[in-house]
Order: structure tokens, then sequence, then C-alpha cells
């Protein structure tokens, strides 16, 4: 063979062979991870360049054994890329990150050991213990979740679900077949219900079934899943996951992954669903946050659906089991309650459970409230000289946290009643108000005798034009349930439709849900409600704000009393256009415009109630004047606002007239003018004689009134 046929030889081999190699290299980036396939590729291009340069130099050689060389070149590149992946050095940054963030969690919760029961954040475990570490049996981990405070609808689903798996473990060992089971859980409940302690417990469980090697927890929000930038929530999500390979994996509000459509939340989410997949005898997943958000969260994914379908609701803790807590802290601390503060205790946590919203910390509350104790008891023994041992340990009545109670300025039906009967004008409003309160009253005198009572709806809808005092009104009603003990606070969150709707699909639920907790315990007064349903817009996010609504009447009617407010007509097409408003808004009061003498007393009130008075010919024809500026009202008049804007008008132009004359007097300080409105006393006309001798006097009412001067 000459040359020429050695050289097209060598050449048609390493042809094949690079060939092979960048064929090799395509089934690997499909088949097997990102990793290994650039390392495969970073190998085959180590080896088959030198060879094909080799190849050319030795041409005899590759003649006749030129196959059997790039097999063999090939097969070893293949191999070494599978030994040696090649690691992204953003994803290797972003896991030494996520393990230090770990560590650190972990070295502050072992710092800081949570009391049993409190619902704090949990100690966690190392991450990979090994067999000698002492773990706890099924028995010890059972009896550490026997020993939490309340929580016993959660204990009994927990020990039904450590059976179940204490049974499907022991047919497995007898070669029977095992029914499919899922570990992964939703929690549900309040801050500081204990989800993170009974998560941690539920790991020891899983440990000790064998079901996962180690049982530690990893806990997380979406701050440790996701990232700020495209492409790097995927890599921060699986280094928390490998973090929590043969454990269990917390995350907290897991409600916040599902931000918006834009948001890299679903990223992380999408992460977690396949790493389920793919771990699924490695990892257990518990995912946690309010009752309605994680529902909503769950229900929209379908993949999660699939996953998730093990709810365990954590109830708030009763003032009783709080007050344990409270105790148990104590006995652990090395600390006794003196009997004045065991007597205390356990009525402040009454009067504080009584009001609490889903916001209550709950577990936090008590050890926030114990720290604060002692705290106040270091404080009081500083002062002391000789401090004994049981001076040291005893804490005392006055070392509870003094708050104001909220029934010392609870008003009683009398007064709130009196403030409505104070205001002026409203008659028929006040005498509907009256009858609600009669009812109420008597309603809540036939439960307390064991006897039936009718179903009531306390909702409201105020029609009127503005300033026709719906918004105090409602306020006094809040007053009213409060005293009746019907609603808990008895305070009144104002809003419109810019405090329900968002700007983006999906937000407005989420604002709205925001709002009615505020307003838990009292009274949500919605103004301008018939804004919410727009007439031209049936794609308006409104609607998404009156479904939240009417939900929420539904499921809080013991704790939320809404009234919507309006003009009358547009309160009507609003009410009846949706049969859900019209089966809960069945009470409506109307709010009539005020008369000239009302609106006049209403603005003698606000002079008087910023220590002003008027002038003797201003007393005397306020009601006139006060007729002449609103002879022209219409359904926008302002009503009380208008006399509202009068008066500081009025004030403002006193002001400007005093400070032009540097003689002013004390009592001209107090003093407002009819100047001061803009107006001034017509002079009277001239008499005329006609020629039967008698006056022919203008008696028009401008003679008799006030006329405009213009504002001052």
């Amino acid at each position: 063979m000459d040359s020429n046929d050695l050289l097209k030889n060598a050449s048609t081999k390493a042809g094949i062979g690079c060939g092979s190699a960048f064929f090799i290299f395509i089934v690997s980036a499909i088949l097997l991870s990102t990793e290994r396939a650039a390392g495969i590729c970073l190998a085959l291009l180590l080896i088959t360049i030198p060879l094909a340069i080799t190849g050319f130099l030795l041409k005899s050689l590759f003649a006749k054994h030129g196959r059997a060389i790039w097999a063999i070149a090939l097969v070893l590149g293949t191999l070494l890329g599978l030994a040696f992946p090649l690691k992204d050095d953003g994803e290797a940054k972003a896991q030494k990150e996520s393990t230090q963030v770990i560590a650190t969690k972990q070295d502050k919760q072992n710092v800081e050991a949570p009391a049993q029961g409190e619902g704090q954040l949990a100690q966690a475990v190392p991450q990979h213990p090994g067999p000698e570490q002492d773990a706890p049996t099924l028995e010890e981990a059972l009896a550490e979740l026997d020993k939490l405070v309340g929580l016993t609808e959660v204990k009994a689903e927990v020990h039904k679900l450590a059976d179940f798996a204490k049974v499907a473990q022991a047919r497995k060992e007898q070669g029977l077949k095992v029914p499919t089971l899922s570990y992964h859980c939703v929690f549900t409940g309040n801050p500081g219900t204990g989800k993170t302690t009974v998560a941690r417990i539920m790991g020891n469980i899983y440990r000790a079934l064998g079901i996962l090697k180690s049982g530690h927890l990893v806990e997380t929000d979406r701050s440790g899943l996701v990232a700020e930038y495209v492409g790097k929530t995927a890599i921060k999500t699986n280094a928390v996951i490998d973090s929590a390979l043969d454990g269990v994996l917390f995350i907290d509000e897991a409600y916040a992954l599902a931000g918006g459509n834009n948001d890299y939340g679903s990223e992380a989410i999408a992460t977690l669903l396949k790493r389920m997949e793919d771990n699924r005898d490695r990892l257990v997943v518990i995912v946690a946050g309010y009752p309605d958000d994680m529902k909503h969260f769950i229900d929209t994914n379908p993949g999660l659906q699939s996953r998730f379908n093990r709810y365990i609701h954590f109830p708030d803790y009763t003032a009783e089991e709080l007050a344990a807590m409270f105790r148990m802290r104590a006995k652990s601390n090395q600390y006794t309650l003196s009997p004045a503060l065991e007597e205390k205790l356990d009525k402040a946590m009454v009067q504080w459970t009584r009001h609490r919203d889903r916001q209550f910390g709950n577990g936090r509350f008590v050890r926030n409230l114990f720290e604060n104790t002692v705290e106040r008891q270091a404080i009081r023994l500083a002062a002391l000289t000789n401090v004994s041992a049981e001076q040291l340990t005893l804490l005392e009545a006055e070392d509870l946290e003094q708050t104001t109670s909220m029934d010392d300025d609870k008003p009683t039906l009398e007064e709130a009643l009196a403030q409505l009967d104070e205001l002026i004008g409203l008659d028929a409003v006040k005498d509907e108000v009256h009858k609600l309160a009669d009812f109420c009253k008597i309603a809540k005198e036939r439960e307390a005798a064991g006897m039936k009572v009718a179903t009531m709806s306390y909702h409201c809808v105020f029609t009127g034009s503005p300033g026709t005092g719906k918004t105090t009104v409602a306020r006094i009603m809040a007053k009213i349930y409060h005293a009746l003990g019907i609603l808990d606070k008895g305070h009144l969150v104002e809003t419109d439709r810019s405090g329900l709707v968002a700007e983006y699909v999906g937000q407005t639920a989420i604002k709205t849900n925001k709002l009615i907790d505020s307003a838990l315990g009292g009274v949500l007064f919605i103004d301008e409600a018939y804004s919410l349903a727009p007439k031209d817009s049936k794609n308006d996010y409104g609607q998404e704000a009156i479904a939240t609504l009417l939900k929420r009447m539904e499921d809080d009617r013991d704790r939320l009393v809404v009234i919507v407010a309006g003009y009358t007509e547009e309160m009507k097409q609003f009410i009846n256009a949706n049969s859900g408003l019209q089966s809960r808004f069945t009470r409506y009061i109307e709010f009539p415009d005020y008369t000239t003498a009302e609106l006049a007393d209403i603005f003698r009130m606000q002079v008087r109630k910023n220590h002003y008075a008027l002038s003797p010919e201003f007393e005397e024809n306020l009601n006139k004047a006060m007729a002449y500026l609103t002879k022209n009202r219409d359904k926008n008049f302002g009503n009380a606002r208008y006399v509202r804007n009068l008066f500081e008008k009025a004030v403002e132009t006193q002001a400007r007239r005093l400070a032009a004359d540097p003689e002013h007097t004390e009592d001209m300080l107090r003093i407002l003018e009819l100047s001061d409105i803009g107006l001034r006393l017509k002079p009277p006309a001239p008499k005329a004689e006609d020629g039967d001798g008698n006056d022919n006097a203008n008696n028009d009412k401008d003679n008799e009134g006030a006329d405009n001067e213009g504002e001052q």
C-alpha cells in the first residue's frame, strides 16, 4: 500500500472516529445529566484530537489497527467522562452557600432549643447522621409527640400515619405487597401552633421505621428556594433538596412560591416536583402555611395535588393550653410562679386569646411573654440588695406584662346608643339602629337562657349621598355589636375598591383576604361598594374581590360584619345583580340628605368643638346663609363634608383677616364673622311712595337673607 493509500485510510478512520465521538456526546447529552455529558465531551476531545494527529503520523500502524485503537479510545473517553463529571461553578457555589445557610440555621437552633409544643423553629439534627449516633426509637418519638401541649387531633393523625407505616414496613419485610403510600404532608394552621416541632418528630418517626435513613429536618421558605436571576432558582432549590435527602424538607409559607405568572417561584415548584419523583425513596416534603392559602396553593397545581393528599390541621391553642406552656417554660428554666401570678396568668390568657386574629403567635406569643416577664423581674430585683435565691427564682404578678384590658375601654350598650342619639338629624336611621340593637339584646338573652334564637344577619347596606353620616353610624354600630358580645373587638376598618382590588391576575384575592383579616372581630365598611362591579367590564378584577368577600363572610360569619355603602340606586343595582350578595345583605338603611337647619347645627357643632364662636350677626343669619349656599345642591352634594370644608375655609379667612390687623384682641381670635364664609348682608332697599302714599317695600327673600360676596 503506497503513501497516498495509507493517508487516505488514516483520514477515513479518523473521520469515523471523530463522528463516533460526536454521536456518543449527543446520546449522553440526551440520556445523562448535564455534568456527566459535559465530562464525556471534554474527555473525548482530549483523546480524539491527539489520536487523530497521531493517526496521520503513524499511518501504517493505524492502517492495520486503526479501528481497534479508535474503539478503545472512545470507550476510555466515555468511562473517564462518567467517572469525572464536569460540575458547573455556579451550582457548586450555590450549593456551598446553601450548605452554609443551613449550617448557620442549625447552629442558631442548637443555641435556642425550643420548649415542647410552643411551635417555634425546631432544632435540626446534623444533615447526615451516621448510624452510631443516638436516634430515638419509634416509642420514644411518639412519646415526645404525646408530651406536647394540646394538638389532640394532630397527635391522632400522626399516630394513625405511624401505625400504617409500621404495618406497611412489616409487610415489606415479609415479601408481601405493600400499598402505595405518600408520606408528604400539608400542615395548615396559624403561626406558632407547633407545625415545625411536629415535623421534626415525624422525621424521627420515619427514621425509626426505616422509611428515611437519617430523618433530619431541613427548614426553608421562599427565600431559601427562589433566586433573583433567570436559571439560578433550579440550582438553589436543588442545593437545598440535596441537603434534605434521607430526611424531611419543611417549607414554611409554601404558598408564597406561587407569586404570579412571571415569578421564579414556579421554577422552584417544578424543580421540587421533579426531585420528589426522582428521590421518592429518600425525601419527604412537608409544606405549611395558613389553611385557605395552602388549599388554594395546592388546588391550583395538578402536580402538587397528586403528591400532597394528606392534610393535618393545627388549631390555635386555647387559653388554658397557652397558660400551661408558660408554666412549662418557667419550670424548665428553674422559675416558680407566685399564687398571685398563677391567678393573673389564667385571666390574662383568656383576655389575650379573646381578641386574637390569624397573626396571633400562639406558642411564639408565650415565648415572648415569658422572656418579657423574666426581663421585668430582673429590672425589679436589680433595685434590691441582698437578693435571696428564692427571690431569684420567683416570678410575681407584677412581672407579667401589663396590658390594657380591651374590656376596660369597651363601651356599654347604653353609651353606644347615647353616641348615636347625640348625632344631628338622622331620625329614621336612629330608629332602625335602635330596633336592631333591641333585637340583638333580646336574642342574646334568649341564647343565655338556652332558648332557640332566630337566625339573623348583621350585615347592612347603607344608602345615601356623601357626607350623610354613614361611616359615623357604622363606627357606632361596631361598638353596639361589641357591647352585645356579637363582635370580639368592635373596631371599624374602612376601605373602598382601591383597598380590595389589585392590578394583576391572582393578586386581588390576596389583597382582599389581607384586609378582611384586619377586620376580623369588627366591622368592614366598604364605601362606594358598587364600583367593585362596573357595568362595562365583565373581566374586571372586582368580581374576584366580591367572590373572596362572599366566601369569607360565610367562613367567618361569627367574627365579621360587613357594611357596604354608596348611592341609593347604584347600591340597589349592585346588590340585585349578584344572588350571593342578595342573600347576605337583606338589611337596608337609607341616609337622607341633611336639611338646611341640620347643616347649620353641624356648623355650630364644628365651631364649639374647635373653640370658636359666631358673631351675633353670623349666628342670627346662619340658617339663611346655609340655605343660600346650598340651594343648588345635587346628588354629589357633600352634606356634612361640605359643612366641614366651609368651616375650615371660614377659619382660614379669619386668620388672613386678623393677620392684616396688628391690633386684634384675644376675643377677636375666637369670633367668626359672616364675611368669613364669603357672604354679607344686603343693605335695606330704599323706600318708594306710590300714588296712595303707601310704602312699596321690597320684601324679597334676598333682602332678608345674605348676599354672595364671593369666597374670600
